[in-house]
C-alpha cells in the first residue's frame, strides 16, 4: 500500500463548501477528468476520504489525495 500524501488546505475547503451547498465539481481522478458531486468528507486510520457521487450516479469512497480538483 502507497503512502498517504495529505491535501492542501484549500482543496479541503472546496469539498466542504461543495458539501455543503449540494452542488458537483470537476476533478481528475486517474487521468479521467469527471464531474462529482462531494457528499462528505471523512478521516480513517489517518486518511482523509471522499465521499461522492459519480457522473453514471454511483456513490464511491477513495482517498482525497488520488483525486484532482480542477479549476
Amino acid at each position: 500500500m502507497r503512502d498517504y500524501q495529505r491535501i492542501s488546505c484549500e482543496a479541503h475547503s472546496i469539498y466542504e463548501l461543495e458539501i455543503m451547498r449540494g452542488q458537483s465539481i470537476q476533478v481528475s481522478i486517474d487521468i479521467n477528468t469527471q464531474i462529482i458531486q462531494p457528499k462528505d468528507i471523512l478521516t480513517k486510520a489517518g486518511a482523509e476520504y471522499l465521499i461522492f457521487v459519480d457522473e453514471n450516479n454511483v456513490q464511491q469512497e477513495l482517498l482525497v489525495d488520488v483525486i484532482e480538483v480542477k479549476p
